[in-house]
């Protein structure tokens, strides 16, 4: 056995290096497919962005309706709202491209989990999808199903409201 280092962290290669190879392979597909799902976040809520700032910008000289100011008032809200909640996509994005060339030994962010039953993936939340026919659930450090997989490990069970998935490997 023999190990390197890759950004500070050290990486143990295994005299079985398909296998390592393959997991390597299968967390980069999954990061890629989250980074997909988080680019089309972005996209959407740049959309809305854009919807409601040109709803906030009416021209207010042939205004005369103050419902027509209220409007334009709880658009422009809406606007900064949406804002705020592509600044955080953005960071969530650039969170995800960083992640693509680390690996992980222990549930954490950035950590791919994957159980018998699925893959879980912690640092952000996108839209549950397939991979090899297994779900990919992907949750913040935040979410309270992260306290059930702090600190577990390979071979540790978690127990997930009625359902028990058993961890095959972190990475």
């Amino acid at each position: 056995m023999t190990s390197a280092f890759t950004k500070n962290k050290p990486i143990i290669f295994i005299k079985f290096g398909r296998k390592l190879k393959a997991k390597v392979m299968k967390r980069n597909e999954i990061i890629g497919k989250i980074i997909e799902e988080q680019q089309k976040i972005i996209e959407n809520l740049q959309n809305s962005v854009n919807q409601y700032k040109s709803e906030s910008d009416m021209d207010e000289d042939n205004t005369s309706d103050p419902d027509d100011f209220a409007r334009q008032t709880e658009a422009k809200d809406m606007q900064l709202r949406f804002e705020k909640m592509l600044a955080e996509a953005k960071q969530n994005l650039a969170f995800m491209e960083n992640e693509v060339d680390s690996s992980h030994s222990e549930p954490e962010s950035g950590a791919l989990i994957e159980t018998d039953k699925n893959w879980l993936f912690v640092g952000i939340s996108v839209p549950q999808f397939k991979f090899d026919g297994k779900d990919v659930v992907s949750f913040s450090e935040d979410a309270p199903i992260f306290a059930k997989v702090k600190g577990k490990k390979t071979g540790d069970t978690i127990e997930i409201g009625n359902n028990s998935f058993e961890i095959k490997s972190v990475m």
